[in-house]
Parts: structure tokens; C-alpha cells; sequence
């Protein structure tokens, strides 16, 4: 009798599965039927999914293969998975982890305005977004966000060169209260974009770190205004 047939899949599900690589969990897929069915009831299981240490690897059909049983995803990382972060992919998570609080995608060329839109949408919980050299981006996508993502408390867009001014000034005037936001080398952006974080009240003002390296159009006296204001400004890395 084969050993992997009779092992308790309470036991598969909690102390093997969890410790393959994504390799090892494609492989298991194709054992038999019984572990097609437990490595997908593992995926239903993840509340984090990390793929950024196989980034290279990870293709559409893998990462849809596991969102597509991800309903209680809150988590996702897939920073440099350009091959799997297509729009067919992303769409799938806007409609399939309603959950979805933590997204990181940069350096994925292929994320669009209108994939951040589909994920702002539909992802109400959503806190932490990281589109960082995504050169595709716009200020599109930047509203979307002021406009959807009401709980959003960090956003990282450096690198993005379609970002500019006016998608920037959008975060403070639909009341969006971020903690980090980080423009590093949107070099479109000036003191005039970020000027509605120091007209928001005191108390509604909740940004705490600003990084801005790179950002040539951003003078010293505004820094010194932000400083004054409680933000930490960072322009140095």
C-alpha cells in the first residue's frame, strides 16, 4: 500500500503542506485525486499567500490556480511575479478575496489602472498597497484608490512615473487618512500635490511617514512645513 494514501489528511493539510514549496505542491497535485483535493483544500485554508521567494517561476496559471480557492485570502505578496500578475489575474482576486487587506504587486509591468480599480472595488478592507515601479500606473489608479479604498493606511508607489500632482492631491481631498505614503522618484510630483495633507484638520490628519526621494519639485520650505506638521519626511533612500 502506497504510504502517502493513508496518512491522515488532517496531518497533510497542517505539517506537510505548509512546508512545500510551490514546486512540491504542484508535484503533490498529481499524485492521485485524494491530493488534488487536499492540496486544494490547503489553498482554501491561506489566509497569506507569499510568492515573491519563486517570483520567477510563478506563471498565470499557477497563481490563478490558487486565488481561485483563496476566498479568505487577507494577504498577498507577489512583488516582481511579472509573469503572473496579469490582468486576468488580478481580476480574480478583486472578485474572489473580498477579504483582501494586504497587496503587494510591484515591479510587475503588467499591472494596469484598471486592475487597481477592479481591487479597490471589491476589496473594502483593503489597508496596504505596494504598486512600486509598476510603470503602467497612472494617476487613475491612484484615484480609484482615493475613491474606493476608504481604509487604506499605507500606499508605495515609487518609481511610478505616471503619477503625478493631480493623483497625488486626490489621496487628501476624498478623505483618504494614510500613515505611510511613499512618491520616491515620482519626479512629477511637487510640494503642490501634497499640499492637502497640511490643509486636512489636526485631528483627521493621520500621516506619519512621507518618503519622497528623488522628488526634486518638492522644496525645502514645504519639507520644513510637513516636519512642523508631525510628518516624518524621509528623502535621503
Amino acid at each position: 500500500m502506497d504510504f502517502c494514501s493513508v496518512l491522515p489528511e488532517e496531518l497533510v493539510l497542517s505539517y506537510i503542506l505548509p512546508y512545500l514549496s510551490i514546486v512540491d505542491l504542484a508535484e503533490c497535485k498529481l499524485v492521485s485525486t485524494r491530493w488534488l483535493e487536499m492540496v486544494r483544500r490547503y489553498y482554501k485554508s491561506l489566509k497569506e499567500l507569499d510568492l515573491t521567494p519563486w517570483d520567477f517561476m510563478v506563471t498565470e496559471d499557477y497563481l490563478v490556480n490558487i486565488i481561485m480557492h483563496g476566498q479568505l485570502l487577507r494577504i498577498i505578496r507577489l512583488s516582481k511575479c511579472w509573469r503572473a500578475s496579469t490582468a486576468t489575474a488580478v481580476f480574480l482576486v478583486a472578485n474572489t478575496c473580498s477579504r483582501l487587506q494586504v497587496l503587494h504587486i510591484s515591479h510587475c509591468g503588467s499591472l494596469t489602472d484598471q486592475a487597481v480599480e477592479d481591487v479597490a472595488r471589491k476589496c473594502k478592507e483593503l489597508k496596504e498597497v505596494d504598486m512600486s515601479s509598476c510603470y503602467k500606473i497612472t494617476d487613475a489608479a491612484m484615484c480609484s484608490l482615493a475613491d474606493h479604498a476608504k481604509n487604506l493606511e499605507e500606499l508605495y508607489v515609487s518609481s511610478v512615473y505616471g503619477v503625478t500632482d493631480f493623483g497625488v492631491s486626490q489621496l487628501s481631498f476624498k478623505g483618504l487618512s494614510l500613515k505611510t505614503l511613499d512618491v520616491s522618484y515620482c519626479f512629477r510630483v511637487s510640494d503642490k500635490g501634497l499640499v492637502g495633507i497640511l490643509k486636512r484638520p489636526q485631528e483627521t490628519n493621520l500621516l506619519k511617514s512621507l518618503r519622497i526621494k528623488g522628488c526634486a519639485k518638492i522644496t525645502d520650505p514645504f519639507i520644513q512645513q510637513l516636519w512642523q506638521a508631525g510628518v516624518e519626511v524621509n528623502n535621503m533612500f
